[in-house]
């Protein structure tokens, strides 16, 4: 039994845990202006894979393989991600992501699982939100459904994690979808050539510009967060942790607004704030169906 200043501490950390991933959002957007996102993407994966590698059961073959199957998911809401970053603003591309915590429940009758009326207000009230917001920052709605498939992604990626984590270790399975992203990479990359071209070079080269940025989002956004993250929710509830996931959204903004100079009007506080009270409305009370116990997915 979780005793409550254990509960306590866990909380706590995963406070931090969700302030980093809200720092992801300007933190990828800059650098994807000044370099290739695909290599960016790789980049960071390959530095966490570094962090984590110690913790890896190389020699299983059932740990790669369901990684494997992981990551593709997780890959593509990487892709789809940057690609709906390079179109709208980072706060609204945190809080469109953020719909993944009301996917699951919503994705569960597919797999075999079950929802409720409540999961499906919360959805209701979310697409609210995501409306209103729209309509003051411009309706880029390539950048909504580029990042709405982004969401889905993770919420498969998700129900993927309900399934397959209890079978491994939790940092060996987090370090073998580091190595698996790593390796995905240079398809993204490969594209990203072909599409510019001899100018491919010079832009990758500006990643020495960034190294920092780069350094941050590998070492502490994926590596270190997802470690504190494995450690606080071996102490705190699913609930408990997924009404502090919905945080994340709120972070991004502040971090978006300080670092890029973003700016939210009244129409955009009023839909983000519709967009977490949804979240929060979908996971409380706790709720018992397959899925929940991992309520999201590290940016």
């Amino acid at each position: 039994m979780k005793s409550p200043r254990a509960s306590l501490v866990a909380s706590l950390v995963l406070v931090v845990v969700t302030l980093f991933w809200g720092t992801t959002f300007p933190a990828m957007k800059a650098v994807s202006q000044v370099m290739p996102a695909g290599l960016m993407v790789g980049i960071r994966w390959a530095l966490a894979a570094v962090v984590l590698a110690p913790w890896i059961a190389w020699r299983d073959p059932g740990l790669w393989r369901h990684a494997a199957l992981l990551s593709a998911a997780l890959f593509a809401s990487f892709v789809l991600q940057v690609l709906g970053l390079t179109l709208m603003s980072a706060g609204r591309n945190a809080f469109i992501t953020g719909l993944n915590v009301i996917m699951v429940p919503l994705l569960l009758p597919f797999v075999g699982g079950k929802t409720n009326a409540r999961s499906y207000f919360a959805a209701a009230l979310a697409t609210t939100g995501i409306v209103v917001m729209s309509y003051e920052q411009g309706a880029g709605w390539l950048g909504d459904s580029l990042t709405f498939a982004c969401g889905v992604a993770f919420a498969i990626y998700i129900l993927g994690m309900e399934r397959f984590t209890p079978r491994h270790g939790a940092l060996s399975l987090a370090g073998a979808q580091a190595m698996m992203m790593t390796l995905f990479s240079p398809l993204w990359i490969g594209a990203e050539w072909l599409w510019w071209g001899d100018a491919y070079p010079a832009m990758a080269a500006k990643a020495g510009s960034v190294w920092m940025q780069l350094l941050y989002l590998g070492v502490v956004c994926s590596g270190f967060a997802l470690f504190l993250q494995t450690w606080a929710q071996a102490r705190a509830s699913a609930v408990q942790a997924a009404v502090i996931y919905a945080l994340e959204p709120f972070f991004a903004a502040v971090f978006a607004a300080w670092w890029l100079g973003e700016v939210f009007g009244v129409r955009g506080m009023i839909g983000g704030a519709l967009v977490i009270v949804a979240m929060v409305v979908s996971q409380w009370p706790a709720r018992r169906h397959p899925g929940s116990e991992h309520a999201h997915a590290p940016a």
